[in-house]
């Protein structure tokens, strides 16, 4: 098993990517994840602060059909972190969860579209991974605020 092998070798980092699994599950019962915003404000800091990673450039526009044929007849909602930032502006988007959500939704259709196994899968999951360690620091400081 992965885990199992490098927790052996790696206590530290198992046991911090656990914590972590364990705060991801916990989300769904806090409050301040599921609490919509009044303003747009800490929502658009939250989509600077994603959009600007590294491997975020896959994501900014849409996918474009003559790149990648086939694109739009396999992905029902085609998703992307131009259309997060406008449903954000356009209050489609109030809470952390509905942003979390959406962006879950980028990724989902990426390794749907490319294969698990593909360089653009692995890019998602660096990408999918500093996401939710975004949310993750938002909800716990809106939380304790």
């Amino acid at each position: 098993c992965y885990f199992t092998l490098h927790s052996f070798y790696y206590p530290t980092i198992a046991l911090k990517l656990f914590d972590r699994n364990q705060a991801l599950l916990l989300l769904d019962k806090n409050e301040a994840y599921h609490r919509n915003h009044p303003d747009t404000t800490a929502l658009l800091q939250l989509w600077k602060r994603v959009s600007s990673h590294r491997t975020a450039a896959v994501f900014r526009k849409p996918v474009n059909p003559s790149e990648a044929p086939g694109y739009t007849d396999r992905i029902l909602f085609p998703m992307d972190l131009s259309l997060v930032r406008k449903m954000i502006v356009a209050k489609m988007i109030r809470s952390y969860s509905d942003f979390h959500g959406r962006v879950g939704l980028i990724c989902h259709n990426c390794v749907k579209f490319n294969g698990r196994e593909s360089d653009y899968a692995i890019l998602t999951r660096d990408f999918e991974s500093y996401v939710d360690d975004q949310v993750l620091t938002a909800v716990k400081n809106a939380s304790s605020s």
